[in-house]
């Protein structure tokens, strides 16, 4: 029988391996374009490494489950569907639960989390049974409907009635539609082609023959002439996590992943052949490459802080730059939002099941108005490419199972929420009116006309309801200084999106409910305006 000792002992060393990934950033900020390749290699071997440690750890446990029983509480159960990506990839993800003390068991019912790597909402996916037999309390890490917003297809069918995205066409279906608002705005727009998958990018006009040629489904969108960074084009990655889709709670993260061409720009309309100087690709420049994000970056700013004070450098003005990326995140799903509540009520349980984490791949033109490029699904958490990343990436998944309530002291690390966490949570139900208000609403059967009975009494509320208010209250406790949230919208937003809000509210009566309950915490406490 091996030892507990033995086992954290691994555990640790995993644990360990992790983190020193992580601290090598700064190190590697020292780089030089002569040495990527042994960074490269660097990064694979360091993962593997952990890999191994893992999957040891992992059999330790195995082994130790059919020997004594536990004596302490035994710990939450997750599983990660993984189905034909390479393993090397999920090492942050691993290893995030197993420091928080979460066991990977794949051979059981009683999970607490399913994480799957691709949209597990159809047939064959390996979980799809599971996941539509789930118990109350389990979780899922993608969101049902997701695909309206992160396949670029459908995408492309809202990009002309929101502002956040470039104009958009679906060839050869709209074709004649295309050709006629290019005539219509000749001298506006120039144009770009690409595939679904966002590949194959050539810059074309719509009177060209390879516009006319076009069978397969293409998507032709308008050219974003980029600000430019050292001579080359670029984008930014935003780190988004919604909690739920009903009611809407959505968070930004406070950092960046910031991509920049392999080669300087040059105008894809002059020269389309020359990909590399107008697409960021899989193999993109770091931003600790280039010199004027690096002197930034080796000062301790972070991706985003670098980002600001580059652009910064050059004239522009960059205070509203933040917000209007978080007002653009909540136009589209705001948009989206019936969508995925329509979806999830097909579940059991509904969107209580669901969570998930999005990266928002932004483009800011020549006068720093950001347009929504494309939002991954299961964005990459593999530093193997990019090691100085790692610390990224595992400080980012660290927050996200915090935010949901997974961590040592979270709401949601068991199945079914203790009683103990439940009351610690209660007693921090700020938004509640006081006793006499509350007893005004049971003495009128919760009909009372000076206050809303069900958002500021418990009394009033279904098991849902006030399931929703103890959710937001334990991520509020969760939330940390690296996630901002965008909605239920903060006091600092509203102005800018009330535009957005006012043309499409989310549908669902427990996001009035949750308004009108931050409204009155936000009164009594200024940590939730």
């Amino acid at each position: 029988m091996i030892s507990d000792s033995s086992k954290l002992a691994l555990v640790a060393v995993a644990a360990i391996l992790g983190i020193l990934v992580g601290l090598r950033v700064s190190n590697n900020m020292k780089s030089t374009s002569s040495w990527n390749s042994k960074l490269h290699i660097d990064a694979i071997l360091t993962e593997q490494r952990l890999l191994r440690a893992e999957e040891k750890a992992n059999q330790l446990n195995s082994e130790s489950d059919t020997g004594t029983a536990n004596l302490g509480p035994e710990p939450p159960k997750w599983q990660l569907v993984i189905e034909k990506a390479n393993p090397v990839h999920f090492v942050h993800i691993r290893n995030a639960f197993r420091t928080l003390g979460w066991v990977e068991k794949n051979d059981t019912s009683d999970w607490k989390l399913l994480w799957s790597y691709r949209d597990p909402f159809y047939s064959h996916h390996p979980s799809f049974v599971a996941i539509k037999a789930m118990a109350p309390g389990q979780k899922v890490n993608q969101l049902p409907g997701s695909g309206w917003f992160t396949y670029k297809w459908y995408l492309a069918e809202v990009a002309p009635k929101l502002d956040c995205l470039p104009i958009t066409f679906q060839l050869p279906r709209a074709r004649n539609e295309f050709i006629s608002f290019a005539k219509q705005h000749e001298g506006q727009y120039d144009w770009v082609v690409k595939n679904e998958g966002h590949k194959g990018v050539k810059a074309v006009t719509p009177e060209s023959e390879a516009v006319a040629k076009i069978v397969n489904n293409t998507l032709v969108q308008q050219l974003v002439r980029p600000v430019l960074i050292s001579g080359r084009s670029w984008d930014l990655g935003v780190y988004v996590a919604i909690t739920s889709s009903h009611p809407l709670k959505v968070y930004v993260y406070n950092d960046i992943v910031l991509r920049f061409c392999q080669a300087k720009y040059i105008d894809p309309v002059v020269e389309p052949e020359n990909v590399n100087a107008y697409v960021v690709g899989d193999h993109y420049t770091a931003p600790w490459e280039l010199p004027a994000t690096k002197k930034h970056l080796d000062k301790g700013l972070n991706y985003l802080q670098a980002l600001q004070r580059v652009l910064k450098e050059q004239g522009h003005a960059v205070d509203d730059l933040v917000p209007q990326l978080k007002v653009l995140i909540l136009e589209l799903l705001l948009k989206m939002q019936p969508k995925l509540k329509g979806v999830s009520d097909g579940y059991t349980h509904g969107a209580s099941s669901f969570f998930a984490m999005y990266r928002f791949d932004f483009m800011l033109d020549q006068h720093l108005r950001p347009y929504i490029m494309e939002v991954n699904l299961s964005p990459n958490l593999s530093s193997t490419r990019h090691q100085p990343l790692a610390g990224l990436f595992i400080k980012v998944l660290n927050d996200l199972v915090r935010l949901v309530g997974f961590g040592p002291e979270g709401a949601h690390r068991n199945i079914e929420m203790s009683p103990e966490i439940e009351q610690q949570l209660s007693s921090k139900d700020v938004g509640a009116a006081d006793s006499n208000s509350c007893q005004a609403c049971v003495d009128t059967d919760c009909a009372s006309t000076q206050i809303d009975c069900v958002a500021r009494c418990a009394a009033c509320r279904t098991p849902a309801q006030q399931q929703a208010i103890l959710d937001v209250v334990s991520e509020h406790a969760h939330q940390g200084p690296n996630w901002s949230r965008v909605y239920p919208i903060p006091q600092d937003l509203k102005e800018l999106a009330a535009q957005y809000v006012k043309q499409q509210p989310p549908v669902g009566d427990l996001n009035n409910m949750l308004q009108e309950w931050m409204q009155s915490a936000c009164q009594k406490d200024g940590t939730w305006c």
